[in-house]
C-alpha cells in the first residue's frame, strides 16, 4: 500500500467515522449536499472510490468538525486556528480565546502528570493523548493570535 492510498483510506475511515458511527450529519443529507447518490458516497466512504478535493472541501463545510481539517494538517508544519465569532466584538473574541487557550494548556498539564505519576516513562497510549492535548493547546493559542491581530490598533 503507498502513502498516498493509505492517507485516503485513512480520511474515508475518518468520514466513515464522523458519518455512521457518530452520525453527525445522516448518509442522505450528506449524499444530496455533496451531490452523490447514496452509493456513490457509500463507495468513497468504504475506500472503493475516492473523495474528490471539491467533495473534501464541501464535506469540511457540511461537518464542521475539526477532526478532518486536522487530518490533513498532522504532517505539516501548521496548526489550525478557529476564525473569531464574528458576532462577538474583538474585546470578547479575545478574551474567549485567552480562557480556552489556558484551558487547553491546563488539560496538557494534566495528562502529562498522570502519565508521569502513572509510571516512570511514557507509554504509547501516554505519548499519544498528551500529543492530542498539545494539538488542541497550539489551536487555541493560534486563535487568540488572530484574535488579537484581528483587534484594531488603539487609539490615543
Amino acid at each position: 500500500m503507498t502513502i498516498e492510498t493509505h492517507r485516503h483510506c485513512g480520511f474515508a475511515m475518518l468520514a466513515y467515522q464522523l458519518l455512521v458511527v457518530e452520525k453527525l450529519v445522516s448518509l442522505e443529507e450528506a449524499a444530496e449536499r455533496l451531490g452523490l447518490t447514496y452509493a456513490t458516497l457509500h463507495g468513497r466512504l468504504t475506500s472503493r472510490t475516492r473523495f474528490r478535493a471539491e467533495e473534501i472541501r464541501q464535506l469540511i463545510a457540511i461537518i464542521p468538525d475539526q477532526r478532518l481539517l486536522q487530518f490533513f494538517a498532522d504532517d505539516s508544519g501548521y496548526v489550525l486556528a478557529k476564525k473569531a465569532d464574528g458576532v462577538l466584538d474583538e474585546a470578547v473574541s479575545i478574551r474567549q480565546a485567552v480562557a480556552h487557550s489556558v484551558r487547553e494548556a491546563i488539560d496538557v498539564m494534566q495528562v502529562v502528570v498522570a502519565s508521569l505519576e502513572a509510571g516512570t516513562f511514557l507509554d504509547h497510549r501516554d505519548r499519544a493523548a498528551i500529543m492530542k492535548e498539545v494539538k488542541e493547546a497550539e489551536g487555541a493559542i493560534a486563535t487568540v493570535r488572530l484574535a488579537v491581530e484581528k483587534q484594531p490598533p488603539l487609539r490615543g
